[in-house]
């Protein structure tokens, strides 16, 4: 039966998409800096297209520095999640105000981001009072959580929702902590519209109690600790269907500020987040997987850290670096504005004529990196060459200006000049009877404006 649905795959000419083909490997980040370094690992040997969760805090929210941080997403092909906090006040992440989702959804749906969808994780472990004002309020966080899921989306369809990860491991013990289910539950209860509006799950799901366990282990505090959660929200009558994003985990070493022997060593938990990559790989539920944490080399994260105290790899790491990766293609938006076109002042026919278009790239792929092709769409008696970019790259924002020729093959009484996506230039012939043409704006306007360009 597999073989007789590949066959018909291939006939209707429909590339099979398998859980194996796609490339989930990616690294969490704690500074936008991060990327020139963690870009080597994770798209080496043969990956493209990995991801990197980063926070951003609501006293971080320079326009400048996050178009940049996206635009070496782009350049370097990784994929952005951007998990949204506040400030810490004593020691306790402030609960945020609508004015600051107000404020985060405004600037990031400012940005130009480098793919579709735009991944947004709303807070982070809540069950846990320190992550939420020093209190574990459920019908807080739910009411809070549906007014940035729903202003997000009204800036742009294209955010997608994940759900907001918890401690799969706190224990119900108020008023410090409430155990997952107990928070799972009670959403439910209050507003179980949460579920409806999470596109995806988010999910830590560490090897813990005490970050001891093995790749092996099922159950609520393992590496498949995303299954509990699915499973258990099925229990409580959940109907949708979520992709997972692992945005940490990971097994802490023994190395640090100060040596601790309660971990692993650093082979055996660079062996068990192998091997647990290869679990997490074969299950098709599971898109993306970024452990925590490449850059931490103090405390309380230095045991988490891929980098030593010198901002050196540990070299324990470099499996990951050789480990053979595979291939993400996301979707990017494809996009101009035209600035200009440049025509001949006098234009005759039977005769090769050459223009240029002024074309700045407004969309989210790079020109020549990827495809970028207009086909003439003129009239009839019109032969003109396509627009292409060629092998330039020309980055969203730029400008390039793309030569064509074109030549006008014999009379009709409406000419013009278009390529897809653009609009008609129309193109007039002096008499029915003459061979010369000239565009249809105004010739002494056009020769002003050569002139202009000419002196200048």
């Amino acid at each position: 039966m597999f073989i007789f649905c590949l066959l018909i795959l291939f006939f209707l000419n429909i590339n099979p998409i398998l859980a194996s083909e796609r490339n989930l490997f990616g690294l969490h980040l704690t500074q936008s800096a991060d990327i020139f370094s963690a870009k080597e690992i994770i798209n080496s040997s043969g990956g493209d297209w990995g991801y990197v969760t980063i926070v951003i805090r609501t006293d971080q929210l320079d326009k400048n520095t996050w178009q940049s941080f996206f635009d070496n997403c782009r350049k370097y092909h990784l994929i952005p999640i951007i998990r949204l906090a506040t400030v810490m006040e004593d020691s306790t992440w402030k609960i945020p105000t609508p004015a600051d989702i107000d404020h985060l959804a405004a600037l990031l749906s400012s940005l130009n981001w480098p793919v579709q969808p735009k991944y947004i994780i709303p807070f982070n472990e809540v069950n846990h009072a320190k992550e939420w004002g020093n209190s574990i309020d459920v019908k807080n966080f739910v009411d809070i959580f549906i007014y940035t899921a729903e202003k997000f989306k009204n800036y742009d369809s294209n955010f997608f929702i994940l759900s907001s990860p918890f401690d799969l491991a706190a224990p119900e013990k108020l008023p410090q902590t409430k155990s997952a289910k107990n928070f799972y539950q009670e959403i439910y209860q209050y507003n179980p519209r949460y579920f409806d509006l999470i596109d995806g799950l988010a999910s830590h799901s560490y090897p813990n109690h005490g970050y001891i366990g093995s790749p092996q282990d099922s159950g609520q505090t393992s590496i498949r600790g995303y299954q509990w959660e699915l499973d258990y929200l099925k229990y409580l009558g959940v109907n949708k269907t979520y992709p997972v994003f692992i945005t940490e985990t990971g097994w802490p070493h023994r190395e640090g500020v100060t040596k601790n022997n309660d971990y692993y060593s650093l082979k055996t938990s660079v062996d068990f987040l192998q091997k647990a990559f290869e679990i997490w790989e074969k299950d098709e539920k599971v898109v993306a997987v970024t452990p925590f944490t490449y850059n931490y080399s103090q405390a309380p994260f230095d045991h988490f850290s891929w980098l030593d105290p010198d901002g050196k790899l540990y070299p324990e790491y470099q499996s990951f670096v050789d480990l053979p990766k595979k291939q993400n293609h996301p979707q990017q938006t494809t996009q101009f504005q035209i600035l200009k076109i440049n025509l001949p002042l006098i234009i005759f026919s039977q005769n090769k004529q050459n223009g240029s278009f002024e074309l700045k790239n407004t969309g989210q792929s790079i020109w020549g990196e990827t495809n970028f092709c207009l086909n003439p769409q003129s009239s009839d008696n019109i032969e003109s060459t396509p627009i292409c970019t060629g092998s330039n790259y020309i980055y969203p924002g730029k400008i390039a200006k793309i030569p064509f020729n074109f030549t006008i093959k014999y009379y009709l009484e409406t000419s013009y000049l278009g390529w897809k996506d653009t609009p008609q230039y129309e193109i007039k012939s002096l008499s029915p009877t003459s061979t010369i043409y000239q565009p249809k704006d105004n010739l002494w306007t056009r020769f002003k404006t050569w002139l202009k360009e000419f002196m200048s």
